[in-house]
């Protein structure tokens, strides 16, 4: 900004401007500015050498650029933070979670960091809660704040009744102590669903009582507003709302305690919904979240909880799914393509307990799974994905063998192993000895297709391959359903041509594959 101003004569937010459309690659607007640019610094005689050379020198930064000043600030900040975190983690832990307020998921990644670092992130309760996070005794305490449905408006009123009365005692006593015309029904079923009441007892009974103990609060607070007074107060006595027992009932069932502390907190609290499955995941999960990095392109069967799913619609109208679950290690995108999502659609709903058979994706730091398979984590569950991971396996060993040579040679006919063959194949023409200074010959997929469809394409071009033989080894680049290409060798040897190409794309169409020849 500086520059342009002593070059150019711009005004600050002119300045601002240019910057803005550097840093979006807005071309129409980046040509503008260019031309008040170089007009500017002509008009203050700067050469038009100079002028060209600082216009490249700003080209690098709608990449990404900050001068000095600011890597050194960002420098001193990551400094303190790291200092605060080390040594006064609490603090530093509950100011994090404080300042991530209103944000689910940067709650979760920041309570999650805690249990790493050994620090337990309490439920709320409205005893000892404040607006924000709080340090404890026994850790940071959930804020009220943080609460879906619960306002400041509210926070505030029940945190002025617990400094002037201390202490609530009871549902029936918090709901006369506190301003019911800033906290409602909405506010007070939240409170209760999420746990911060627990102390009063069951939530499901509580939730039952809820009607009758407002009922008799609102009454009092309305006598005490009209200037009505009971026998003890008009002795000099302060009236008090008499606690009711509450009713005797069984609690809500587990699953729906999770779900209310999920929907109301953002994450699940008290305790995570696969912790009850974690004796029986040894029997089926071969991997864990956190473990993905690790898993290289393998088949992997994980157990997890749906958090959310979207669906998409494909270019040829079909539907698919990307899905977030998480387990007790961490969370991943999964990609349920159209075939898939056909026959699970029922399963991607929020909170469903799943297994999921998984082909994991390497792709820059966060891996993906690629969905084969999912089913419930049950009995009938288990010993399906079972099946199908034993039946993928098996597929994948078929393929392995197809695309590795069986033998040292290298020549075409290791490259069939496996195939089911759709004709009586003619034996191979003989191949030439390969020479190592052979260009390669490159077959391009122009869309990624899923294995079968992938399986019948390699086999007729397999049938064009065989009257081609040749020095160049034959690599398959097959796109990635979710970007990037993937380079595969094959056994295949073949002589590069015009005729090879023009015979690929008669037998398989040139809209599916491209044959790349050598230059």
């Amino acid at each position: 900004m500086a520059v342009t101003q002593a070059l150019a004569g711009f005004t600050l937010s002119q300045a601002d401007v240019l910057c803005f459309a550097i840093r979006k690659k807005i071309r129409e607007k980046l040509d503008a500015q260019k031309m008040k640019f170089v007009e500017g610094c002509l008009r203050n005689g700067v050469h038009a050498d100079v002028i060209e050379q600082v216009w490249k020198d700003f080209e690098p930064f709608a990449r990404y650029g900050f001068n000095r000043a600011h890597a050194a600030i960002y420098g001193v900040i990551a400094y303190h933070t790291a200092y605060l975190k080390a040594n006064y983690t609490l603090e530093y832990m509950t100011a994090v979670l404080s300042s991530d307020m209103g944000n689910s998921e940067r709650i979760a990644i920041a309570v999650a960091e805690c249990r790493r670092m050994g620090i337990a992130v309490l439920p709320p309760d409205v005893n000892e809660s404040e607006f924000g996070f709080a340090i404890t005794p026994k850790g940071i305490r959930f804020g009220l704040g943080a609460i879906k449905n619960v306002g400041a408006g509210a926070v505030e009123s029940i945190i002025e009744a617990r400094r002037a009365g201390g202490r609530y005692r009871s549902l029936d006593d918090f709901c006369g102590r506190i301003d019911l015309q800033r906290c409602n029904k909405r506010v007070l079923e939240s409170l209760i669903k999420c746990g911060a009441l627990d102390a009063f007892g069951p939530r499901a009974v509580q939730i039952g009582h809820l009607d009758l103990a407002l009922a008799t609060a609102q009454r009092e607070q309305r006598d005490r507003e009209s200037g009505q007074v009971g026998l003890f107060a008009s002795l000099g006595m302060a009236d008090e709302i008499v606690a009711q027992p509450l009713p005797t009932g069984p609690e809500a069932p587990k699953r729906e305690l999770l779900g209310w502390e999920k929907e109301l907190l953002g994450i699940y609290l008290s305790e995570h919904p696969l912790q009850r499955m974690a004796e029986r995941m040894g029997d089926v999960v071969t991997a864990y979240l956190a473990e993905l990095k690790e898993a290289g392109d393998e088949l992997v069967t994980v157990a997890c909880v749906v958090t959310s799913a979207r669906k998409h619609i494909t270019k040829e109208k079909k539907l698919m799914m990307f899905a977030q679950v998480e387990d007790l290690t961490g969370t991943v995108e999964v990609t349920v393509f159209p075939r898939t999502y056909e026959a699970t659609a029922s399963l991607w709903n929020a909170d469903e307990i799943l297994l999921v058979l998984a082909r994991v994706e390497q792709r820059d730091e966060a891996p993906k799974l690629l969905c084969e398979h999912a089913v419930r984590f049950d009995d009938v569950g288990i010993a399906e994905i079972r099946r199908v991971a034993d039946e993928r396996r098996q597929s994948l060993a078929k393929r392995a063998r197809f695309l590795r040579p069986a033998n040292g040679n290298g020549g075409n006919g290791g490259g069939s192993a496996g195939l089911p063959s759709r004709q009586p194949a003619s034996p191979p023409a003989p191949s030439p000895i390969p020479s190592s200074s052979a260009p390669e010959l490159v077959i391009r997929f122009r869309e990624a297709l899923d294995y079968e469809r992938s399986i019948a394409i390699f086999q007729r071009i397999q049938l064009v391959l065989r009257s081609h033989g040749g020095p160049s080894v034959v690599i398959l680049e097959l796109p990635r359903a979710a970007g990037g290409v993937r380079r595969v060798p094959t056994s295949f040897r073949a002589r590069p041509s015009r005729e090879l190409a023009e015979a690929v794309a008669n037998e398989v169409g040139g809209d599916v594959v491209e044959v790349v020849l050598p230059r």
